[in-house]
């Protein structure tokens, strides 16, 4: 029980973390370096962060998901009857949503938008940027998505 809380705990940080540091901190930097993104967002390419994310996502979801059934033991009814287990399921809708957009919608806009710039074709710029303004929007919703499961999460066992 213990690993399996630590695991969703440490990998649920991890995917929030990395999701508001990339939306709110390097998104920006990376618009403001302009072409030189380009290199940055080939390094983190060969560091294969397109993969890595869903998988620390993937990994708390599910370590949610069997902590929330361990919680709820045969009857679900009466933790989804308590404010504790409404604001656990709530948060973890909510997260499993956020995971979906990131993997269905977003990821596919990023991973078509890094090809286009790798090309260094100075033609595709505009389709670029109006990928880049799609997975951003797309990233923010993301982002603020786990901000609501992180509060929801961290106050729950109080309510």
């Amino acid at each position: 029980m213990i690993v399996l809380r630590f695991a969703h705990v440490f990998f649920g940080a991890l995917w929030v973390g990395m999701m508001a540091f990339q939306m709110f901190f390097l998104g920006p930097a990376l618009e403001e370096a302009g072409p030189a993104a380009g290199s940055v967002m080939a390094g983190l390419m060969k560091r294969r962060i397109p993969v890595i994310m869903p998988l620390i996502a993937l990994i708390a979801l599910v370590s949610g998901m069997w902590l929330f059934m361990r919680l709820s033991g045969d009857n679900m009814a009466v933790v989804w009857g308590s404010r504790m287990g409404k604001a656990f399921g709530t948060g973890g809708a909510i997260a499993l949503l956020a995971f979906l957009i990131g993997v269905v919608a977003m990821r596919p806009i990023m991973m078509k938008s890094m090809t286009l710039m790798q090309s260094g074709d100075p033609a595709h710029r505009p389709e670029i940027q109006r990928l880049q303004a799609r997975a951003s929007t797309l990233g923010k919703l993301v982002s603020y998505m786990l901000l609501v499961t992180l509060g929801l999460m961290a106050v729950a066992r109080y309510l």
